[in-house]
Parts: structure tokens; C-alpha cells; sequence
């Protein structure tokens, strides 16, 4: 309704929406405390950066002792949101033949950047005409999916980085 009315709808900071086949949890028989647990789960969400995430894992990893495969997926799914941010990512769908990226308001900030690196995948990624990003490749177990999904969120917020950088550089010029 806001929208309808000329007025700008705020859903405050991007927070995107990744779906992957994959077991993604702090297990009670890993942390049994719920109070614990909960507030783990929130202060991963609430990790600034790279670093901040990497050290919130090692401080389970001295408290609780090495992570459980559900754990460490969550902690390199953190790491895709923070990316996935970057990248002006709103959703993306991991599925058994393939995965479909949906930018935020169908918009990256990069757009010949995002050409380029369509090109350079060959076969493998093509741009809708929607401004949805197909990747064509089936990743078969959680850990390949994560890393996957890592790749190329890697990569998208690597040509969204350069893209602001340039921003930068143009408007102090």
C-alpha cells in the first residue's frame, strides 16, 4: 500500500533469502543449553564480517570442541549472506539441477561486470531476461552445494567491489 501511495517501502537491511539441500544447525546433543544455543545463532547472524564469523567459530570450537558438519554449514551459510549482501542478492534457490539468483529489485551493480562474468562461465550461468541469474550446474552433497554457493557468491560480490570501488574513485575525482 505504501508503494501505491508514492511512498518508498523500507525493509531495513537486505537479508537474503538462500535455500540449499543442506543440514544447517547448532545440534542440542552439540550445545544442550537452549539459552546458549539461541544466543549463538544470534550473535553468527549478527557477525559483521569475515573475521567476526571466523572467530565466533573458534570460540565454539574451544567451548563446545569441533564442529559438527549442520555447524560448520551454518557458518559458511553466514558467510554466503554476507556475499549475498554484497552482491545485492535478495534470494537464491539451490536445486538439484541448478541454482537461480534473484537480485534485489532486480538490479546488481554491476551490470556489464555481470555480463562479463556470464561469458567467462560459458554454458554454465546465462542472464534472464528477468535479471535472474541461472547457474546449470547440479552440486551433489551439502558440502560441494556450500562451496559452490560460496564460489559464486564470491565472485558476484567481487564485481559488485570493483564496481563501488570505481564509484568511489569517479566521485572523488
Amino acid at each position: 500500500k505504501a508503494g501505491d501511495a508514492g511512498l518508498e517501502r523500507d525493509d531495513g537491511p537486505l537479508s537474503p533469502q538462500i535455500t540449499v539441500d543442506a543440514p544447517i544447525m547448532i545440534p542440542d546433543d552439540y550445545v544442550p543449553d537452549l539459552a546458549v544455543r539461541m544466543a549463538l545463532y544470534r550473535r553468527l547472524n549478527d557477525a559483521k564480517d569475515k573475521a567476526e564469523i571466523e572467530s565466533m567459530a573458534a570460540e565454539m570450537i574451544d567451548r563446545f570442541g569441533p564442529l559438527p558438519d549442520a555447524t560448520a554449514n551454518l557458518v559458511r551459510l553466514i558467510e554466503i549472506k554476507h556475499q549475498a549482501i554484497e552482491a545485492n542478492i535478495a534470494k537464491i534457490d539451490v536445486g538439484a539441477r541448478g541454482t537461480l539468483v534473484t537480485f534485489h529489485n532486480d538490479d546488481f551493480p554491476d551490470p556489464a561486470g555481470l555480463l562479463a562474468y556470464v561469458e567467462r562461465l560459458k554454458d554454465t550461468a546465462k542472464l534472464r531476461p528477468d535479471m535472474k541469474l541461472v547457474i546449470n550446474r547440479a552440486w551433489g552433497d551439502p558440502r560441494s552445494r556450500l562451496n559452490g554457493l560460496f564460489q559464486l557468491t564470491k565472485g558476484l560480490s567481487g564485481i559488485a567491489r570493483k564496481a563501488a570501488r570505481k564509484r568511489g574513485e569517479a566521485a572523488a575525482a
